[in-house]
């Protein structure tokens, strides 16, 4: 039977990891505490939900689900929200991303597998065949953390992806907006 896969992004390692303890046993668990390889990772591993963070270094969750918004590839991965941000304001504003559950930490690891569960019960994601099987995606995984790690100033897909946003609304800004074509009457 083909296993569902989650990815986990989260910058504590003791959440990661009591989170992969409760979910391994049932689905197949990518755990990821640094969020500027998310990219790479989401590419390789093709989650069928997502468990994500908000405050991280660098990159925010929030900021990942905007890229993950605009993108239409990966916009409709279920995304599960398992935060310490519990504010009303920052618990809208995920669902408004997109989340289909705001989880706030601490958390109660049955009450997150339980969710999990019904999500997929309920709202099963699409299930495409996977280009990758997870020894060959953990395989190149190795591969790309060699790369990055021997290749100084490697920029990160996230980090990028944010900037040609950036770039591309600024050119999309400062574009005049052309004056309305006269009409051009020809004489023969």
């Amino acid at each position: 039977m083909v296993r569902w896969r989650i990815l986990v992004v989260d910058d504590h390692i003791d959440a990661l990891e009591l989170i992969r303890m409760t979910l391994a046993d049932e689905y197949d668990v990518l755990t990821l505490s640094n969020p500027l390889d998310f990219y790479t990772v989401l590419q390789l591993f093709e989650p069928d939900l997502i468990v994500l963070d908000i405050m991280m270094p660098k990159v925010t969750g929030f900021q990942i689900m905007e890229i993950m918004q605009r993108n239409e590839t990966y916009r409709d991965i279920p995304i599960v929200i398992l935060s310490a941000k519990d504010s009303a304001r920052e618990i809208r504003y995920g669902y408004k991303l997109g989340a289909r559950l705001y989880l706030t930490k601490p958390f109660q690891p049955e009450r997150l597998k339980k969710n999990v569960q019904i999500l997929f019960e309920h709202t099963p994601p699409t299930r495409k065949p996977k280009q990758l099987t997870i020894a060959q995606v953990k395989m190149q995984l190795q591969l790309k953390k060699a790369y990055e790690v021997g290749t100084p100033g490697a920029s990160s897909t996230v980090l990028q992806a944010m900037e040609e946003e950036k770039q591309t609304r600024k050119k999309e800004q400062k574009r005049p907006t052309p004056p309305p074509e006269e009409d051009q009457h020809w004489e023969g």
